[in-house]
């Protein structure tokens, strides 16, 4: 099996997304960006990076720039975010869920995530999970109970341009 950043090569590529937002009634609602993006290994692949991907949240369009790394001392997987709206730099840690296909970070031990209007932290999830050669899908979450639970708020479905 493949190690560190090796795992992570099933996102290098351009992707065409199909984009989602949680709605009202607890359904995946069609959102209208990001339409695509391309991954790219930074380098020589010791870090992803994922460029300018804008997204739809409510009324405003969000930029964000993604990069991802492996820390082989503490064996941990980090995501570096950060968006164009409050000039945030949101650091995600985690690991692969066993010997699946399936990565999940969260911003909940970093301390980096952004405040909600009371000023307490709003924790995120997101998972990556490859479906196949082709294709992965994203899963973010939001919490704000410090990590006991979790609410759904953005899939995004990866499919390699040809």
């Amino acid at each position: 099996m493949a190690t560190g950043m090796e795992r992570l090569q099933f996102m290098v590529g351009e992707w065409d997304i199909k984009a989602y937002n949680m709605g009202e009634e607890g359904k995946w609602v069609d959102s209208p960006l990001p339409k695509w993006t391309k991954i790219e290994p930074l380098f020589g692949g010791v870090f992803l990076q994922e460029q300018e991907v804008p997204m739809q949240v409510g009324d405003a369009t969000i930029r964000f720039f993604i990069m991802w790394s492996y820390d082989k001392y503490r064996q941990t997987f980090r995501m570096l975010a950060c968006d164009d709206h409050d000039g945030l730099m949101d650091i995600l840690e985690g690991n692969f869920e066993g010997n699946t296909d399936t990565i999940v970070v969260s911003n909940v031990s970093t301390g980096t995530g952004m405040l909600d209007t009371d000023g307490h932290p709003v924790g995120l999830r997101l998972s990556s999970t490859k479906t196949s050669d082709d294709g992965f899908t994203d899963e973010m979450h939001e919490s704000f109970d410090g990590g006991q639970s979790w609410s759904p708020v953005y899939r995004a479905v990866h499919t390699r341009k040809r």
